[in-house]
């Protein structure tokens, strides 16, 4: 562990036990998005349903040097992530809600509520417990302790709610409510993507990149390998579809700071977009390699592509996989340029659909569009000192 973290840790030893101290405020709800980033994910979609139910909850968002305050509405409290403030916030809140397992925050008191949304939902990846080969000791043991202080974790999917069971070290609640950050994909969305269009100044299709990061490659290596031939993608989609597109990459948020793109009239940088779910419903096309953002985007559309140049090595450097890309997935895969440019000039989306239905339906999908609906109210339940049913 650095000096940072130690100091942090020593922080929350020392302020978070003198903080337990003061009274919980039944209506205080903290949330935590990829250790500070923006205004996004699963929580975005429930505090707003949360918000509707009942206006003056005091909502808590931590966030991170990077993020853009114009994000948020007036109605959430920023504060900064491990600041004095935000453990008070933590030991004073009745609920607690984070999408990643390695954030550290005190331990919660007897009648607080901790709500674990993930951040992955249905993956590729083998992850925590099937993965522990590969994972560091330290995140081992703050994921365990994780699991060990959540209440209640959220499925969208049997397959899922079967993944939690049996490797997240959890032996908690896990109800099947759907992913609220889904729910975009059933509502009229038509302002999310007049909010993309104005961010990329385009009025262009989008044709979305979304790789996920690469441990065992440094950030040099991982730029080279997510360079695309923006020109001769595009010019191949707006061949087969028949309308006009730009690129858009978007890295993972592990490696979002430091990745650079050169963006071109062909390609833009949609890193920093502080919402993966309005890129994803604006999107026409998503290419992606093992990222879980495949499982959200067919929700809406059977456009997914597969491309990753060094699967062979992903798989005996990093992690193994619960999905063959190859085989057991509906979507076209490619491992060069030359295949993905051929596979999206050959796509036909009727041949897809079937399959896509099927794998669907075997996964046994819920969502709905009223996912956050439910989440919300499970919390209003809480808030008033119910259990959950």
């Amino acid at each position: 562990m650095g000096l940072r973290k130690k100091i942090i840790r020593v922080k929350w030893l020392i302020f978070g036990n003198l903080f337990r101290l003061c009274k919980i405020n039944s209506k205080k709800i903290v949330i935590d998005n990829f250790f500070g980033r923006g205004y996004g994910e699963n929580a975005k979609a429930i505090i707003e349903e949360l918000l509707k139910l009942d206006s003056n909850l005091d909502i808590v968002w931590i966030v991170n040097d990077s993020v853009d305050n114009s994000e948020f509405p007036n109605s959430i409290r920023l504060v900064k992530i491990d600041s004095f403030r935000a453990i008070y916030e933590y030991a004073t809140a009745s609920i607690w809600i984070d999408n990643v397992k390695n954030n550290y925050k005190g331990n919660k008191r007897k009648k607080q509520f901790y709500l674990q949304t993930w951040h992955g939902g249905i993956g590729f990846k083998r992850v925590e417990k099937e993965s522990i080969d590969t994972l560091d000791s330290k995140y081992i043991k703050e994921s365990i302790r994780d699991s060990g202080l959540t209440d209640l974790m959220i499925s969208n999917s049997d397959w899922v709610t079967e993944n939690y069971r049996d490797n997240f070290w959890y032996n908690g609640e896990i109800i099947k409510t759907g992913l609220p950050r889904n729910d975009i994909f059933f509502k009229d969305n038509s302002a999310s993507k007049q909010k993309v269009q104005k961010y990329f100044n385009s009025d262009k299709k989008i044709i979305l990149y979304a790789p996920t990061f690469r441990q065992y490659l440094d950030i040099s290596e991982q730029t080279n390998l997510f360079s695309l031939n923006a020109k001769k993608l595009v010019e191949a989609a707006e061949k087969n579809f028949g309308a006009q597109y730009i690129l858009v990459t978007r890295v993972h948020p592990n490696i979002a700071k430091d990745f650079k793109i050169t963006e071109n009239s062909y390609l833009k940088d949609g890193s920093k977009y502080p919402d993966m779910q309005e890129l994803l419903v604006s999107a026409d096309i998503l290419i992606t390699d093992f990222s879980s953002s495949m499982f959200d985007f067919m929700l809406k559309s059977n456009k997914i592509f597969l491309f990753a140049k060094d699967y062979e090595d992903y798989i005996k450097y990093e992690r193994k996989m619960k999905f063959d890309p190859k085989k057991d997935l509906p979507f076209p895969f490619a491992s060069d340029e030359v295949g993905l440019i051929s596979a999206i000039s050959t796509f036909d989306e009727k041949d897809i659909s079937i399959k896509a239905n099927n794998f669907r339906e075997k996964l046994g999908i819920c969502d709905d569009g009223h996912s956050a609906e439910r989440v919300a109210k499970l919390l209003v339940q809480v808030m008033k000192g119910s259990n959950l049913k």
